[in-house]
């Protein structure tokens, strides 16, 4: 049996975590989570500029990898909110040292 090559855990979950935020819109959505939390459905496509196939399966895909919270509102008509879970806004922290880093170091 062929030994697989070996990657150190930091390398995995940095490409990861990396990974997770290069797909389209998923930083914008943060960011919209992260200035008006919770949001309806509607306004973020606002916000985001997204699709609606698109932002739901962004949508999604956060709150299955626990970073966004889904609740329905039992009124009628139905509404339903996002907002960011306590992973979620600890994610976003990261966020404000990356942009320094960009200022200081961009043409």
């Amino acid at each position: 049996m062929a030994a697989k090559a070996e990657r150190g855990p930091s390398r995995c979950d940095f490409e990861a975590t990396f990974q997770l935020l290069g797909r389209k819109y998923v930083l914008p959505v943060l960011r919209a989570l992260l200035d008006a939390s919770p949001r309806r459905f509607n306004e973020l496509r606002e916000a985001v500029g997204a699709n609606t196939a698109t932002l739901t399966d962004r949508l999604r895909h956060l709150e299955r990898l626990g970073l966004v919270r889904r609740e329905v509102i039992r009124v009628l008509p139905r509404r339903v909110e996002y907002a960011l879970t306590p992973m979620g806004r600890d994610l976003v922290k990261i966020f404000a040292p990356m942009i320094r880093w960009r200022e200081k170091y961009s043409a």
